[in-house]
């Protein structure tokens, strides 16, 4: 395509808003390149953390215990099942948990959940963690990880820059071999 057809389609269907976070339509198009390469590692980061959650909230029976769950979690919930009755789909954990959004399993890994999220919960959730003799790996460093994969993933998925965030690739495996080291291979296989 020709630099004067570039240039077209730029004015007419990319905004100088999206554009001035940028250096010039070059970095722009790299930025989306590099998002590209990064769909496929947040996707299965957030599909697995979405079941391995979703079996530990069912053996807790969390979805519906108002005593641990705080009120935003409750009221997402509500807004959840919501959706699902206008959808016409069956309100199931499965349905659930996949209506809920990232963030609200983030969420549970904050302050609030302490009492209730310990090493022995993260296991669970978890199963292929550092020992609890790592005192580096607790809840909180789970829900900073976790926290900086959400936000690097909504940049991503709302197409804003990353070109400087390539730190995320090895946050990202560290958090996917938590579940699994096969899961980390796939992931890197998948994306080559």
């Amino acid at each position: 395509m020709s630099s004067k057809k570039c240039r077209e389609l730029q004015k007419q269907y990319i905004s100088n808003g999206r554009l001035k976070n940028y250096n010039d339509y070059r970095e722009y198009l790299e930025n989306i390149k590099l998002s590209k390469d990064f769909y496929i590692p947040l996707s299965i980061i957030e599909i697995s953390f979405r079941n391995s959650l979703n079996q530990f909230l069912i053996d807790k029976n969390w979805l519906t215990r108002n005593d641990i769950l705080q009120l935003d979690a409750q009221r997402n919930i509500q807004n959840s099942i919501q959706i699902l009755h206008q959808q016409k789909k069956q309100v199931n954990n499965d349905n659930l948990i996949a209506e809920l959004n990232f963030g609200f399993g983030v969420r549970l890994f904050t302050k609030a959940y302490c009492s209730y999220l310990r090493y022995n919960d993260l296991k669970q959730i978890f199963p292929n963690i550092l020992s609890s003799k790592d005192k580096k790996i607790n809840r909180h460093y789970i829900f900073t990880k976790l926290n900086h994969i959400r936000l690097f993933r909504n940049k991503v998925f709302h197409h804003d820059k990353i070109i400087s965030k390539i730190e995320y690739q090895n946050m990202i495996d560290e958090i996917l071999s938590y579940f699994n080291d096969e899961i980390v291979k796939i992931t890197k296989d998948l994306n080559t």
